[in-house]
């Protein structure tokens, strides 16, 4: 049993040595390459932490814009809602300034047809006395003639011979 323990010592002490020396040296070899790794992923990792402030900044900044943006798009969209309404009244006014336009318009073109109509049997009587009376004042005027040459006839008689 002695040997057994004594075997079991050195077999323990060898356990140790080998975990001791060896697996310790591979792992403080395997530590130090860690730590050079460490300190060269500390590097990528300051770059990228820069460039990931960077980029929030860009993006906050942009998204401050589109912020902007997207109220200036309100406000149009707003003011053009006014403009629209408004000019929705305006047109509406206008077409019924134009409806009573166009009713006054016809009621006067109706009122200067009448009127036309009337100037024209005006006129058309006046032209029928007028041509009566261009006729009445030729018969006259023939009258007169025939009467003028029978007084000149009486007045003169020698010229009737003649």
């Amino acid at each position: 049993m002695q040997k057994f323990i004594n075997i079991m010592v050195v077999l323990l002490v060898a356990a140790v040595l080998y975990l001791g020396i060896i697996v310790d040296f591979k792992r403080t070899q395997t530590m130090e390459a860690l730590g050079v790794s460490d300190v060269e992923l500390q590097g990528h990792k300051r770059v990228i932490d820069e460039d990931y402030r960077r980029l929030t900044i860009k993006f906050d900044g942009r998204g401050k814009h589109i912020q902007t943006m997207q109220n200036s798009i309100v406000q149009l969209n707003e003011r053009v809602r006014t403009v629209v309404d408004s000019l929705g009244n305006k047109i509406d006014e206008t077409n019924f300034f134009l409806k009573q336009v166009e009713e006054q318009l016809r009621a006067d073109i109706r009122s200067i047809e009448g009127d036309i109509i009337g100037i024209n049997d005006d006129l058309s009587t006046y032209k029928r006395r007028t041509n009566r009376s261009i006729l009445d004042i030729q018969e006259v005027v023939r009258r007169l003639e025939d009467d003028l040459k029978a007084l000149d006839a009486q007045v003169n008689p020698k010229k009737g011979e003649e």
